[in-house]
């Protein structure tokens, strides 16, 4: 049975909450049709210095082929904050069939603030999008992680 938007969201700031301030406080949390994780990760790209190294992105990679191929598009994926056009695109290029995100991204978000690359019809079938479930709780982790970030930066 799928898990609510909420309680996807809730899992998702549990992963981003797990960790130091190091990078940015974004997870993402790939679910089966079942309710079971298959995936998960966080933001790693100053722990790993990779530009790549986004929660979705590492999120989908720990998926076999087979499962994408075969269920993408009954796994759904929540993520803290809406993604940008690169997350965007391999969520959909993986044919995951959910999206549920957090807070908005208004510079970068490509699952409707910015652009929507997750439901744009010249792209063949879209991604079903749920945005702002839990919206504040996200933005206030990810605004703290900000601040923490930016007094503690090495002078």
């Amino acid at each position: 049975m799928t898990k609510s938007p909420e309680k996807m969201i809730r899992l998702a700031i549990e992963v981003a909450s797990s960790k130091s301030f190091t990078d940015l406080p974004i997870a993402a949390v790939v679910i089966d049709s079942a309710g079971e994780i298959v995936g998960s990760s966080r933001n790693c790209v100053v722990a790993r210095g990779q530009v790549t190294a986004h929660a979705e992105l590492l999120a989908i990679s720990g998926i076999d082929m087979a499962t994408l191929k075969e269920n993408g598009r009954e796994l759904s994926m929540a993520v803290t904050l809406e993604p940008c056009p690169m997350c965007a695109w391999a969520i959909r290029s993986a044919g995951i069939g959910r999206l549920v995100f957090g807070a908005y991204n208004p510079n970068y978000g490509a699952a409707g603030s910015v652009f929507d690359l997750l439901r744009d019809p010249r792209f063949g079938r879209s991604v079903e999008v749920i945005g702002g479930v839990l919206e504040e709780e996200c933005r206030i982790l990810l605004g703290d992680a900000f601040i923490f970030m930016r007094n503690n930066r090495a002078r």
